[in-house]
């Protein structure tokens, strides 16, 4: 049976290969494929002062932040369905915007396509270096684009005052229609995310608990007894036990993966702090899955260790977090680091035919080669 990890590869191999441009709706990412290659998934906004190692996807507003500073498995640092502002670099290739950008500073540094779905109201730098180019569907209304190396496509028009330069060779095309036939469909992907990560949250609550939780003095012991699958399957219930936990300690016995369902807390907020002992943060960022159910406000202030599945929540963080991070919305002020892909995860429940995702067409041949890489990001 192929996987949707495997027909991916085929898709990505075929696009390199033939030298096609990626197709929007050529396959779909299930849950986990969307974990392993994004390092980062909100529905709705972002607001950032740090960076995410990996891919990143949104979809409402994002405004500041670092994206793909150390992987690019989707071959594009970042997407966000509306509107990007603030500060922002990409140091890594290809950004879709299916809004306006109206940054404050944009320094694309890697090259890749830019897709705009609405206007450019600010002036930013574009280092194509001949790899790829800029499209516009609307107009640049303020200040200067430079795109270096590539060639620019404007739907609208370029308003007095404001300029695109096409430094380097490229050709500048103003009242082109070719824009509106290249933007992906954001919204379509957001919302075939969405139900996958949602239905396998799902799923994943339903696993049957097979190990142990103690608490001696705050420190909390998660001692796996694994099943013939290799998966060690913890329950909490509540809030007090995680937010008056000092410590962390896993003992996984031989697991493959850790999964933590986390219910019961609703709308109350959960403060995560506590200390993960022997700097195993880092190790269970490629093998453990926190699955918060139905937390509505999560709080890290501490290195947290492990990919974060709370579908329903506000995330605001103060310190680095090992593994990928899916959100309502986050505030982010803590490095989310890319620690390798999760190989050994539960199989998520498979999608209906044909859900919109374009994210998986998109997979590069980099894809192979950080499948072990560590997570010491700067």
């Amino acid at each position: 049976m192929i996987t949707i990890r495997n027909v991916s590869m085929v898709m990505s191999l075929l696009a390199g290969g033939l030298g096609m441009a990626p197709d929007a709706s050529a396959t779909a990412l299930d849950a986990t494929g969307l974990i392993n290659t994004y390092n980062a998934i909100v529905f709705n906004n972002v607001t950032s002062t740090s960076h995410v190692d990996g891919s990143t996807l949104v979809g409402g507003e994002v405004k500041g932040g670092t994206y793909g500073q150390n992987v690019n498995l989707a071959n594009t640092a970042l997407t966000v369905g509306k509107s990007l502002s603030g500060s922002v670099d990409l140091n890594a290739a290809g950004l879709i915007v299916g809004g306006n950008i109206a940054t404050s500073g944009l320094n694309a540094n890697r090259g890749g396509n830019i897709y705009v779905g609405g206007n450019i109201t600010s002036g930013f730098n574009a280092n194509f270096n001949g790899f790829g180019s800029l499209y516009v569907v609307g107009s640049v209304t303020n200040g200067t684009v430079n795109a270096n190396g590539g060639s620019a496509y404007i739907g609208g028009t370029i308003y007095s005052g404001a300029g695109v330069r096409t430094n380097g060779g490229g050709s500048l095309l103003v009242g082109s229609s070719l824009p509106s036939a290249q933007i992906p469909n954001v919204a379509a992907e957001i919302s075939a995310a969405r139900a996958a990560l949602t239905a396998y949250s799902g799923q994943l609550s339903k696993l049957a608990t097979d190990s142990t939780i103690s608490n001696k003095n705050g420190t909390l012991t998660f001692t796996a007894t694994p099943g013939a699958d290799g998966v060690a399957v913890f329950s909490i219930n509540g809030a007090d036990l995680l937010n008056n936990s000092k410590q962390i300690d896993f003992s996984l016995n031989g697991a493959k993966e850790a999964v933590i369902n986390v219910s019961g807390i609703g709308a109350n907020s959960l403060t995560l702090g506590a200390n993960f002992i022997g700097g195993s943060a880092q190790k269970l960022g490629t093998n453990t899955v926190w699955n918060f159910t139905d937390a509505q406000n999560i709080n890290i202030k501490n290195q947290f260790g492990g990919t974060i599945l709370a579908v329903l929540a506000n995330i605001s963080t103060s310190q680095n977090i090992e593994g990928t991070v899916i959100a309502n919305n986050l505030n982010q002020n803590g490095e989310i680091h890319y620690n390798g892909q999760n190989t050994n995860m539960v199989s998520a429940v498979p999608l209906p035919a044909a859900l919109p995702l374009f994210g998986a067409a998109i997979l590069g041949l980099g894809a192979l080669g950080y499948r072990k890489r560590s997570s010491d990001a700067a």
